[in-house]
């Protein structure tokens, strides 16, 4: 059983150095923030639990003081202290998530703001055609179904066109495409194209 020429070339070095490279920018992308919130509300549940404890010492130095035994008024004088404090807590976890969705927004806005232009194909160079005078695209070595479809898409049809491509349009076709850099060179689409016109 023969691997396909296209999983032979993703195992390459620097297609799995690229590869490796934007695995790791993912993770660190999706575990950081997480880190981050964790962190952060680490040091809001330590400083609450510092002032709850500085309430406690006050509440029973008061209490050694007046010499208050009577445990609803011990609650009754510690409650307003307590309210205030979850209060304060609840404020500062909703400004955290307030923080964080305004960022989220920014970031979407941003994403789908952004366009990039795609380069446009100069067909005085290698002529027009239409899908009623098109090739079989895929005897070409390195063409399949799938490749074959999005040349078509691109208004390329058949061998006279590849047979002409210029290295200026193989670049503008290989982004269109969204295909391998320096594939259809290593293939050399353009001398098989010429191979068969003139068979």
């Amino acid at each position: 059983m023969t691997i396909p020429i296209s999983i032979i070339d993703l195992l390459q070095p620097q297609y799995v150095g690229i590869f490796l490279l934007m695995l790791s920018t993912f993770l660190i992308g999706y575990f950081s923030p997480l880190l981050m919130e964790k962190s952060r509300n680490k040091a809001i549940i330590k400083k609450l639990k510092r002032k709850i404890h500085n309430l406690k010492v006050q509440h029973n130095s008061a209490v050694k003081n007046k010499g208050i035994n009577d445990i609803e008024s011990i609650f009754t004088e510690i409650k307003p202290k307590i309210l205030k404090v979850v209060h304060e807590a609840q404020e500062k976890i909703e400004e955290v998530k307030n923080n964080q969705q305004e960022i989220a927004e920014r970031t979407r806005t941003s994403f789908v703001t952004y366009t990039k232009s795609k380069p446009e194909l100069n067909f005085e160079n290698f002529g027009e055609a239409t899908k009623s005078n098109s090739d079989d695209l895929t005897k070409l070595n390195g063409i399949g179904p799938y490749i074959e479809q999005r040349l078509n898409d691109i208004g390329i049809y058949n061998y006279d066109q590849i047979s002409r491509l210029t290295p200026d349009d193989i670049r503008k076709i290989t982004e269109l495409i969204d295909f391998f850099p320096g594939r259809i060179e290593r293939d050399d689409w353009v001398g098989q194209a010429y191979a068969l016109l003139v068979h």
